[in-house]
């Protein structure tokens, strides 16, 4: 969860950078497009822990993609002028960054 909490750290800079440069709504499709991708992980991520069996991790992985499809759904459905970019941007930004957090955070201490 330290991974996500930082992601959500480093998107927030990067959505006030998109808002200088590309104006708020710029920043805010940045926002959204990462939470459709975090918030689905983050649910994973604390049902996981709660509960250990192998099915269910198969499920909530189902789980997590379903619900990422159907809240880019209903993000364009809400918002259609919304730029695709940048949604886009946000939620490789929200896949990327907390598989590189862990890779940094596991990294051997010397």
């Amino acid at each position: 969860m330290y991974a996500t909490g930082a992601a959500a750290v480093i998107i927030a800079a990067a959505a006030v950078f998109a808002g200088v440069v590309r104006g708020f709504d710029g920043g805010l499709d940045l926002v959204l497009g990462a939470l459709v991708v975090l918030v689905p992980a983050f649910w994973v991520a604390l049902s996981l822990t709660a509960r250990r069996s192998a099915g269910g991790a198969v499920l909530m992985g189902l789980a997590r993609y379903t619900a990422a499809v159907v809240g880019f759904a209903l993000l364009f459905a809400l918002r259609p002028s919304s730029s695709p970019g940048m949604v886009l941007l946000g939620s490789i930004l929200a896949l990327l960054i907390p598989p590189i957090v862990l890779v940094w955070q596991q990294r051997p201490s010397k």
